[in-house]
């Protein structure tokens, strides 16, 4: 056997531990090794085989890519202080970077005492969640609820789509996040990942507030 055979059998065994790890990261790594200790045994040939080594250099750069996308979404992540505290209030079942990217759909919003967020017998066109604040809930002047930090804001009216029976009014100063509609469900095509666990979050949400009715 030729010594540059090995090379071959080098990449070989690379490539089967880059098929056993189950990091995606790893098997990047090995398939690009297993490319990059193929290239010279293709050069180094009576014939240089450059077919395979422009694919082996193709291949190489597609991994170096991934690899590269991989370690900036693996970075950490560094909440903003209202984005921690809405976090803190009840996100804790999606990943840091999930729930930035939840942020980034949606805006926020400085209400002062007496701005009302849910007008009566008007479509629900947005959600919101206070992280600071708390907001009456009324129906006909007469005030059926209360709002605190953390809870969302216009979840089953949302659902239904029908015109609020009510209306939220924040009674303090307050400080929250706003998705719209069209944005949410836009984000929520899109991660279809996400949607079950969001869904549970306004399942959770709506559970509190029927056991506070109840209570």
């Amino acid at each position: 056997m030729h010594p540059i055979d090995y090379l071959v059998h080098f990449s070989n065994i690379l490539m089967l531990a880059a098929y056993s790890v189950r990091d995606i990261l790893w098997l990047r790594w090995f398939a690009v090794a297993a490319a990059l200790t193929n290239i010279p045994y293709f050069l180094l040939q009576g014939t240089v085989l450059w077919p395979p080594v422009l694919w082996a250099l193709v291949f190489t750069a597609i991994n170096l890519y991934q690899i590269a996308r991989i370690y900036l979404e693996r970075r950490p992540v560094v909440l903003s202080h209202d984005e921690q505290k809405l976090y803190d209030l009840g996100f804790h079942s999606l990943r840091p970077r999930e729930f930035v990217s939840l942020s980034l759909v949606g805006e926020w919003k400085s209400a002062e005492a007496g701005e009302r967020v849910v007008n009566e017998g008007e479509p629900v066109s947005s959600l919101c969640i206070p992280i600071t604040g708390s907001a009456d809930v009324r129906s006909r002047g007469e005030r059926i609820g209360a709002l605190r930090p953390g809870n969302i804001i216009g979840t089953a009216l949302a659902l239904t789509g029908e015109p609020s029976p009510v209306e939220v009014t924040f009674t303090e100063p307050a400080r929250y996040m706003r998705w719209s509609l069209p944005s949410l469900r836009r984000f929520m095509d899109k991660r279809p990942d996400l949607r079950v666990t969001l869904q549970g979050l306004v399942n959770r949400d709506l559970a509190g507030k029927l056991e506070r009715v109840l209570a």
